[in-house]
């Protein structure tokens, strides 16, 4: 839709808008119109507002100059409107006073950099109605995408949190495959300009998996672990397995195969049931930082970081880049429930219910142009896999041949049938030069097994001091807290208590690198002393006393509790590595 606007002056000498015969802002008064609005709006230090509606910014200068401390995120979801205001002089005024976005680049890369995802519960979305009584449509589209984007951003956090213990302890217990696994860079770069597929296990899977008989040779067939099932009993062999998901039901879709003839990429985090039973030759990548600063601490090179997202799918996206396939072709890639149903026919998952909370449920645009059912959860994975194409692709052509399921912004929709016709033609059989490099590659591991073993001991003695100190800090912070509960607290009393709590965490932070593979497992910890009670001072001195003394019990409990997981894990290790 085409809009035209006129700037003009109100009433009272300010500049106004127009839109044809409809007033933007007030005709009288736009300065006092906007602190009106300012004054309506709820907030406290530490908040970020995210604003939708800018025009000429007359009530975002107001919200700026009411409260002190808030983080202000303006958005303007009409983009022409967007383009005729930003030279006003009201509009310049706000440059380097809030964040401004400019449209160019994917909204959520834009929130992600501002919005510290471990305090959603500050994040407050709010309208700027003058706006958007006259463009409602366009609001309510950013509205929702801000909201899935929120809601993706939360997912992510659930998800760190609630894995961080179990994917430490996978970590540590892999040690002995990563050490002998194939790194993932010996294939970087193997196929430029080759095609690949990706093959998931949406409900699309069920009707065009047999076409794969058709391009095994002439395409790169990477299959996560959630569709191996089906694809191997329609008679297709995988050129790669792929898995990451640490949890216990992983196993589930290993379970009973013949995995000899094909390599499994993997991350460390995977459940470690998958890579002791696999049969074929193991991939390894690391994505986090923390295991990959530990290992190249114990001179061990990284094999090659492959980025991980919300889905299997994503990790799998990103090898294909690797690789440099071109085009790169999905196929089960629903993120929708068709058909009425969640996964595809063969796969552990066939018979799952849907959800049956109906607000769960969304409706967006689907493949053909119709309308799908998906939930909140298919949808961020729907929203990460299209920032990642569109942030990451780099003008390689991606097609989504799933024929099914929901339309995936930045790939080009076809037919399995007319992708295979159209790029998957010529045969230069990959399974062959996949397995010269997984025969003859050496892994990257500068360290025998005996080495790492002695290593890891070596760790644990650190980690036993440490836990020693943490001890330490328990009690003093209990004496901290008895001392701010008592009728009079002793000033003398709590000098000398934080004294020697600055001592304890100099002391800790002296061996901030020995303690870096407690980083992951603490997080649910970093998570309760950044937000809530914790993170806000107190003005009288009792109460920051006692906010003080909670925080620092927590800090080293949750330390303390870090070094014991990390500890047992290490323990793990170190038996495997000695029997390997």
């Amino acid at each position: 839709m085409q809009y035209q606007f006129v700037m003009t002056e109100a009433r009272n000498g300010a500049l106004t808008l127009r839109c044809g015969d409809k007033w933007l802002h007030s005709s009288y008064n736009p300065v006092g119109e906007g602190e009106r609005w300012a004054a309506e709006i709820s907030c406290q230090p530490g908040d970020t507002l995210i604003v939708l509606g800018i025009g000429l910014g007359y009530h975002l200068t107001a919200l700026v100059q009411k409260v002190e401390g808030i983080k202000i995120i303006a958005i303007e979801p009409v983009k022409e409107l967007f383009n005729y205001c930003s030279s006003a002089p009201s509009f310049k005024k706000l440059e380097g006073e809030i964040n401004i976005f400019y449209h160019d680049q994917p909204l959520k890369n834009y929130l992600i950099a501002l919005i510290d995802q471990y305090c959603l519960e500050k994040v407050k979305v709010i309208e700027y109605k003058p706006l958007e009584r006259l463009f409602p449509k366009e609001f309510l589209e950013y509205r929702r995408e801000i909201n899935d984007i929120l809601f993706s951003l939360l997912c992510s956090v659930n998800t760190a949190l609630r894995f961080s213990a179990s994917w430490t302890r996978n970590f540590f217990v892999n040690l002995p495959k990563v050490l002998t696994a194939i790194p993932a860079k010996s294939f970087y770069g193997l196929f430029q300009g080759k095609p690949g597929i990706i093959v998931s296990a949406g409900p699309s899977l069920s009707k065009n998996v047999g076409l794969l008989k058709e391009i095994k040779g002439k395409a790169v067939i990477l299959t996560v672990g959630t569709a191996l099932k089906p694809v191997l009993a329609a008679g297709v062999k995988p050129d790669i397995g792929v898995s990451i998901d640490g949890a216990e039901a992983n196993f589930r879709h290993f379970e009973g195969l013949d995995t000899r003839e094909f390599p499994l990429l993997f991350d460390p985090i995977i459940y470690p049931r998958i890579l002791d039973e696999y049969q074929g030759y193991l991939i390894a990548s690391i994505f986090f930082e923390a295991f990959q600063v530990w290992l190249q601490s114990l001179s061990y090179p990284n094999p090659g970081r492959v980025q991980m997202g919300p889905s299997v799918a994503n990790y799998a996206f990103d090898f294909a880049l690797k690789l440099g396939l071109d085009p790169i072709i999905f196929i089960g890639q629903d993120l929708a429930f068709t058909g009425g149903h969640t996964h595809a026919r063969g796969t552990v998952y066939e018979n799952r219910e849907l959800p049956k909370e109906k607000s769960l449920l969304l409706e967006i645009e689907g493949f053909y142009g119709d309308k799908v059912i998906t939930d909140r959860s298919l949808h961020a994975m729907l929203q990460y896999l299209e920032t990642q194409i569109a942030m990451t692709a780099n003008g390689r052509r991606i097609i989504n041949a799933t024929e099914g399921g929901a339309r995936i912004k930045g790939t080009e929709a076809m037919t399995l049938r007319q992708a295979i016709d159209t790029y998957c033609q010529e045969q230069f059989d990959p399974e062959t030069k996949i397995k010269e490099i997984c025969s003859s590659s050496q892994p990257f591991n500068k360290i025998t097994p005996r080495e790492m073993t002695e290593k890891i001991k070596a760790e644990k003695a650190v980690m036993e001091k440490a836990l020693k100190i943490c001890r330490t800090g328990e009690r003093l912070a209990k004496d901290l807290e008895l001392a701010f509960t008592s009728k009079i607290p002793s000033q003398q009393q709590v000098n000398k208590i934080l004294k020697r709590l600055d001592k304890v965490d100099a002391e800790i932070n002296n061996l901030r690198k020995e303690l870096l593979p407690v980083a992951m497992v603490f997080q649910p910890v970093w998570f309760q002393l950044n937000k809530g009670p914790f993170s806000r001072p107190e003005a009288e001195w009792r109460a920051e006393g006692l906010r003080l003394a909670k925080k620092s019990l927590l800090l080293y409990q949750g330390l303390a509790e870090g070094i014991d997981i990390v500890q047992d894990a290490m323990v793990q290790a170190a038996e495997r590595l000695s029997s390997v």
